[in-house]
């Protein structure tokens, strides 16, 4: 049964919460309000009763070898030894009891590591590029503006966190997949290099979830020395302009729609220039690098040559590594191997990805066999070496209190017994556990949001399908269908079908939905799976889906 909070009461109020209290005698006790201020903690109410998910902020995604242990070591004590990276560079420790969450945060600040606004209506996690400053398609490294963002404005929770009418998810890089997280974030900052100036687009009002909107572009270039007020600029539009009392409506892409783009322009440049005449922190010189010589870059190889899990850096005779880690969930004794391995063969740092698996910079290339196979011993693998897609998951159901469905179980259910995609290691499969996206459902190359569905009168946790994504073409996935959870794989395996049938040379499986017909898709699978598909979205919310709603998600 859905709880009413009243959120914008409790930001009135200042949010007030006592850590000690809730050591001393758990959180039997604490109202809904309060609940919600432990949020802007970044620790988080389970399905369980009694215990939290604590959310880590990963500015930029990039952890210390040490950090990574001391995380480890925390989720060994207080966390069932189970670490889950998120899509936003993040890392969750989840099962933290009730009286051990302020330990659990004192632990993480010995570390250097802070909880402070991971949740809630807040500045969530600063994205960066993990490729920042060495990958062939960055422009320069955009990582110390990511964090210094992170910084000046997370400097301001105590007041900005009453404030904020919802959550905002910024994101930094200038890759082609930059570009394309730069239109699902409610701000993206995408490197650009103008008459050798390094800088960036300013990008705003992209949003997934349950009313899903790509993002506009707001300005051509700041140079990086502006980058921090252009942030700010976006802060203080969206406190002025955002819909404060009604959460549901709180987002940024929402004062986007009723400004209308014009006039967001319009109020976001009269906030900059504000900004712009505050004091900033000295910008953190970077090198903008030459044009990168290719040949001499790709001349020299690893024995095993690259791929997708192992890419060329800038620097000839270095490597980008990414260790696939399926779904983002792995134990504490894999966490320190990893910052062994960073260490021992890398720059030191380990890198979280959009992607839920983790990147090793600075690899020799005569060193990554000697990689790969230290891997191998702890169970782990390069991206692209196993005969499986790329599979993101939230926790869903498992823990989660707004989750519907068992999105980490159908994810692994896919990874073991879809043939379709053992045929294509590289397409994209994106769980989510309900209508919020966590997964980003709707820029996979197959999105599924968990639900409760009904197929042909009868009613099961499933799944609504989504198809057709090809953000490129400013295209997000829609709901072709339905299905229960244990047909899912079906479902899919049709789906993967139609597109090996009808795809154009070099087709994305999203564009082949969308020139084929999305409603053709969907017949399709309807034939293949007969009375178990139901096309269509489901007519009527499910009650568990208003939680969304009455809690602001």
């Amino acid at each position: 049964m859905a709880v009413a909070i009243d959120i914008p009461g409790a930001k009135r109020a200042g949010l007030p919460i006592d850590l000690d209290q809730l050591t001393r005698v758990g959180d039997a006790e604490l109202t809904p309000e309060q609940r919600y201020a432990l949020k802007t903690h970044g620790v988080c109410a389970q399905l369980q009763d009694h215990v939290f998910m604590v959310r880590v902020r990963v500015p930029g995604g990039v952890l210390a070898a040490e950090q990574a242990r001391a995380l480890a070591a925390v989720a060994g004590r207080h966390g069932r030894d189970w670490l889950h990276l998120t899509t936003r560079q993040n890392v969750e420790l989840h099962w933290v009891a009730d009286r051990a969450v302020a330990d659990v945060l004192a632990e993480l600040g010995v570390a250097g590591l802070s909880t402070r606004s991971a949740c809630g209506h807040t500045l969530r996690n600063v994205m960066c590029a993990d490729e920042a400053g060495v990958g062939l398609d960055e422009p320069f490294d955009c990582l110390p503006d990511a964090q210094a963002v992170s910084d000046a404005i997370v400097a301001r929770s105590a007041t900005l966190n009453c404030e904020l009418p919802s959550r905002v998810n910024l994101a930094f890089g200038g890759s082609p997949r930059c570009r394309q997280d730069a239109r699902i974030n409610d701000g993206a900052f995408v490197s650009v290099v103008r008459d050798g100036v390094a800088g960036y687009e300013v990008w705003a009002g992209g949003s997934l979830g349950k009313a899903p909107r790509l993002g506009i572009r707001v300005h051509e270039f700041i140079p990086r020395t502006q980058v921090i007020a252009a942030a700010e600029a976006l802060i203080d539009l969206f406190v002025q302009h955002g819909d404060f009392e009604h959460p549901a409506k709180g987002r940024l892409k929402f004062v986007v729609e009723r400004l209308g783009a014009d006039e967001f322009r319009a109020e976001w440049r009269a906030r900059f220039a504000d900004a712009c005449a505050r004091p900033h922190p000295a910008t953190v010189p970077v090198e903008v690098p030459s044009e990168v010589d290719r040949a001499a870059v790709l001349g020299v190889a690893p024995p095993s040559g690259w791929g997708a899990g192992v890419r060329p850096q800038r620097t000839p005779g270095l490597a980008l590594v990414t260790v696939d880690v399926p779904m983002g969930d792995l134990d504490g004794a894999t966490m320190v191997a990893l910052a062994d391995f960073a260490e021992r063969y890398g720059d030191g740092t380990l890198r979280v990805t959009r992607d839920q698996d983790v990147v090793l910079r600075d690899v020799p290339t005569d060193a990554v066999d000697d990689l790969r196979n230290e891997l191998r011993l702890h169970g782990m693998r390069v991206v692209g070496e196993k005969h499986s897609a790329r599979v993101r998951a939230c926790t869903g159901s498992v823990v989660c209190a707004l989750g519907i469905a068992n999105a980490p179980g159908a994810g692994e259910v896919l990874l073991d017994h879809s043939h379709a995609l053992r045929r294509h290691p590289m397409l994209r499969v994106h769980v989510s556990g309900c209508p919020n996206s966590c997964a980003q459902h709707q820029v996979g190359d197959i999105g599924l949001a968990g639900a409760k569905v009904r197929v042909h009168g009868e009613t099961f946790e499933g799944y609504q399908v989504y198809v057709g994504a090809d953000v490129d073409t400013d295209q997000i996935g829609e709901v072709v269908g339905r299905v229960a959870e244990r047909d899912v794989v079906a479902a899919v395996d049709a789906i993967v079908g139609a597109w090996e049938a009808l795809r154009h040379d070099g087709e994305p499986l999203g564009r082949t939905a969308r020139r084929v017909g999305l409603d053709a898709i969907a017949a399709h699978v309807g034939a293949s799976l007969e009375r178990r598909w139901e096309s269509g979205v489901e007519p009527e919310p499910d009650a568990r889906d208003l939680v969304v709603l009455t809690t602001g998600g």
